[in-house]
């Protein structure tokens, strides 16, 4: 089970972060080194190296990159999820606080941390957020399941080598044929082309998925964005699908 909403937006940050930081790091900013000592062969003197110190390079530079533009959704994507608390925990954070505003901006700073731990630069590493990511959301996501519900958009059309286009709090739009395994009906319509999706991901406990109403309401304000956006016939599919986790899809009207 994953939650795509989360990854997303953590990922963004992420890597933006990255880029900040070592922008910082170009600029003169130094990242502190510890000198420690290691183990050297039996009747040999011991050997010292330089540790960076990134965490505490990271946490200098917070106010920064709580500026940037994907932070603010990483922070509500995490904010949403009860066991921030056992991550922190994990990681020997004791005085967790109550506020869950402020328990997504230790996660996140405990993440990126981990991400270019040990580091002296800050590439952004796919692998090392892949690890450091799953840690945290298999302690996050515990209980919790993944909802997608899709919907043909009709009356639009999207550039063809866009992937997708991200719009807010697990919302997108995408090509019909780029989400796997999704029914036939859905994709294809009365042309040639796949039909535009309309995507909802969400999370929740497994005991209060989102609701059809909820689901509803989001893809009606999707329609009168376009509307205000620009004149055009768009209207949603008389059909839409849904699937929990990797469930099989369900339609629903």
């Amino acid at each position: 089970m994953r939650d795509n909403v989360l990854q997303q937006a953590v990922e963004a940050f992420t890597m933006d972060a990255a880029y900040q930081l070592a922008l910082d790091a170009s600029q003169g900013e130094e990242i502190p080194f510890e000198l420690m000592e290691t183990e050297g062969r039996r009747g040999r003197p011991p050997l010292y190296c330089y540790q960076p110190l990134t965490g505490q390079f990271i946490d200098q530079r917070l106010g920064a990159l709580s500026g940037l533009t994907t932070y603010a959704p990483a922070v509500r994507a995490l904010a949403g999820h009860d066991r921030l608390a056992a991550y922190l925990n994990l990681h020997g954070v004791s005085a967790v606080p109550e506020d869950a505003r402020r328990r997504a901006d230790d996660a996140l700073r405990l993440l990126l941390g981990r991400v270019f731990a040990g580091r002296d630069d800050f590439e952004f590493d796919a692998d090392r957020f892949a690890s450091a990511y799953e840690e945290l959301e298999r302690t996050v996501l515990e209980g919790r399941c993944t909802t997608m519900v899709i919907a043909p958009l009709l009356g639009i059309a999207i550039d063809p080598t866009t992937p997708e286009i991200r719009l807010q709090d697990g919302l997108s739009l995408t090509s019909g044929d780029r989400v796997p395994d999704a029914p036939a009906e859905a994709v294809w319509g009365e042309v040639e082309e796949p039909n535009v999706l309309a995507v909802l991901t969400s999370s929740a406990e497994r005991t209060t998925p989102a609701s059809v109403a909820a689901v509803t309401q989001r893809f009606r304000e999707l329609l009168t964005a376009l509307r205000l956006f620009e004149r055009g016939s768009y209207a949603l599919g008389p059909m839409a699908w849904t699937r929990i986790d990797s469930g099989p899809w369900q339609p629903v009207a």
